[in-house]
């Protein structure tokens, strides 16, 4: 009887393709389990230094300082003149050719002391007393009036009592004055306080206040004044 004798190559070469695939799936297995352990330990990470970053971030500031207490409640008392060196300005002279300078000092003044109030609060501070020592966390106490830039009364009644150009170029030297006064004590406090959000607000208002002056003597020139 003629059999087709088996091949046994056949079954060698058939085992080793069958080998030959589960290696292959084994490796793939192997490689795609690797890729997502890599995926997820990656994820891990970005996800740790997020939180890392913002744990950071929301690391409260260093805490109030006596300087920072001092300047906040001494530059409101300062802002509060402003304003008010303004609005004796503009009762009298709305239309004043210096109005829109004593409106642009109501304006950030009522600002930044809106800002003042609330860091003041969040220390559990209240504004300082009326008759009290000032400017001593900069190691020159003084009586509260006689903080530099503040004004006398009877200047600013000569203010009130003032119009037209005369009213327009008091206003403006009143103000630089003030302004320059206010500067004395934001630079100290841009150095002192301990913490940095009001170390930079006072290194800003500063700067602010430098080219209010600067605008002032512009104003005055090209008023003729």
């Amino acid at each position: 009887m003629n059999r087709t004798a088996t091949r046994p190559s056949d079954s060698v070469d058939h085992d080793v393709e069958l080998d030959e695939q589960t290696l292959s799936d084994e490796a793939l297995r192997r490689i795609l389990t690797g890729m997502a352990v890599a995926v997820v330990a990656i994820m891990a990470a970005v996800v740790f230094i997020a939180g890392a970053r913002w744990a950071a971030a929301d690391t409260s500031e260093e805490p109030y300082g006596n300087a920072d207490i001092g300047f906040l409640q001494d530059m409101v008392d300062h802002h509060e003149q402003a304003l008010q060196i303004s609005e004796i300005y503009l009762d009298n002279n709305p239309d004043g050719d210096a109005a829109p300078y004593a409106r642009e000092v109501i304006l950030f003044q009522e600002r930044d002391i809106e800002r003042m109030d609330a860091w003041l609060d969040e220390a559990g501070v209240e504004r300082g007393a009326p008759g009290r020592t000032a400017m001593a966390w900069m190691g020159m106490p003084v009586a509260l009036e006689q903080m530099p830039g503040m004004q006398t009364s009877a200047r600013l009644a000569a203010l009130e009592a003032s119009t037209g150009p005369q009213a327009d170029r008091l206003f403006f030297d009143i103000m630089s004055d003030h302004h320059l006064g206010g500067v004395h004590m934001a630079d100290s406090a841009a150095s002192r306080a301990r913490r940095s959000e009001i170390r930079e607000f006072a290194s800003k208002m500063a700067d602010n206040q430098r080219i209010e002056v600067v605008e002032y003597d512009q104003a005055i020139r090209r008023l003729g004044l």
